[in-house]
């Protein structure tokens, strides 16, 4: 009750300040302290502050604005120019920009606190991985406003990135091998790293993420709803015992955070891949960090970009595979038939995400219809073949 009294007083907060944004926009921002309140804010001086502080006479000259797109957060390109000291120092030309000018971004991302784990992630943890994430240039969040604004490479223009969702990428045996690389790289890096704990402290274990989660957006409640407007995609099985669902949620959480705990990305969906040139998939959209178990991203992921047939025929060598990778980047990995168990009782979490989005996209769409409804598809139907419900009893 507590929470979501919170929530409730953080939401007529943010929209009071919305409001007097729109009745009263402050124009320009010159003061890289200070979070604007849309991309259109953005200043050369306000640049220079947040790209060249490491390198004394450097100053951005001038900028324009590419496109973008808008879903939880409003993303848009930046082409950036130097005086020739910042262009000396090699400073970034190319940028991606995420900020959260509207209602929704502010109550998706801004509220429950993603922004600011997602400019933690950027300023903070991406520059100790090895990993093929994009750089991060820059990380602001404001708590009061929830307003944030993410600088990033701009790995479309910079290496070549292509972009796509569920509907309109087929993960072929190699990507999917590929992206196993990726997640276990990053897990065995930071795994038990003492950091999750005592430097970034901020960071939530999956447990805590999703009860907070919950309580300020009713969150499992609105993916049981989604799930039954979502009924023609939903398994026959699940449907069944619906009533199962958020309890295995809890236990399938609870397990999760026991632990050994790593950095958790959480949301590793097909679209929040990219593909380089090479073959090679990585990640962004690193707002739904946590600290957990590696099942809770390996199951999600090989659940939602493989279809059903490929994900029963390749499944088990995956996680070998991944449990291999696991040990050359740090990890203990564990037995495979313990790692088969885990695997089988994360699918609740990639799944009511999907229903979740389900039902937000009756109000404001977030995400492609068709990517939406195969995902619910494809991840409760692994559900189902896993026995996921039964492994949680």
């Amino acid at each position: 009750m507590a929470a979501r009294l919170d929530f409730a007083k953080a939401v007529a907060r943010v929209a009071g300040i919305r409001l007097y944004e729109r009745i009263r926009p402050r124009g320009v921002v010159t003061n890289s302290a200070v979070v604007p309140a849309r991309i259109e804010e953005l200043t050369p001086e306000w640049l220079t502050g947040a790209l060249c502080s490491a390198h004394p006479g450097a100053r951005v000259t001038d900028f324009t604005l590419g496109g973008g797109s808008d879903g939880t957060s409003s993303r848009r390109a930046i082409t950036v120019s130097y005086n020739p000291a910042g262009a000396a120092a090699g400073l970034p030309t190319a940028i991606f920009a995420k900020s959260t000018p509207s209602m929704v971004n502010r109550l998706l991302v801004g509220v429950t606190g993603a922004a600011g784990a997602e400019a933690l992630f950027y300023s903070r943890i991406r520059p100790e991985l090895k990993i093929g994430a994009p750089a991060g240039y820059f990380g602001g969040w404001d708590p009061r406003t929830c307003r944030s604004m993410i600088l990033t490479e701009d790995v479309a223009v910079n290496r070549g990135a292509v972009f796509a969702d569920a509907s309109t990428m087929y993960v072929d045996r190699l990507a999917a091998e590929g992206m196993v690389r990726e997640m276990a790289s990053y897990h065995g890096q930071l795994w038990e790293d003492p950091r999750l704990d005592s430097t970034w402290t901020s960071l939530l274990t999956t447990e805590s993420w999703q009860r907070d989660f919950n309580a300020k957006t009713k969150f499992d409640a609105g993916a049981i709803l989604g799930m039954r407007l979502a009924a023609d995609e939903v398994p026959a099985a699940i449907h069944s015992r619906k009533k199962e669902l958020r309890p295995a949620l809890a236990k399938s959480l609870a397990l999760n955070a026991a632990g050994p705990r790593t950095l958790v990305h959480q949301d590793v969906h097909p679209a929040n891949w990219f593909r380089l040139p090479d073959g090679s998939f990585h990640l962004y959209d690193w707002q739904g960090i946590a600290k957990g178990n590696w099942a809770i991203d390996f199951s999600y992921a090989i659940s939602a970009a493989l279809t059903t047939t490929d994900r029963r025929e390749w499944e088990q060598d995956l996680l070998r595979l991944y449990l291999d990778e696991l040990a050359i980047a740090g990890g203990k990995a564990p037995r495979f038939d313990q790692a088969w168990l885990a695997y089988r009782q994360q699918m609740m979490h990639g799944f009511i995400f999907w229903t979740y989005t389900f039902l937000i996209g009756k109000v404001s769409t977030l995400q492609p219809d068709a990517h939406v409804r195969l995902l619910i598809r494809r991840i409760g139907q692994a559900a189902v073949d896993l026995q996921t419900l039964d492994s949680l009893r």
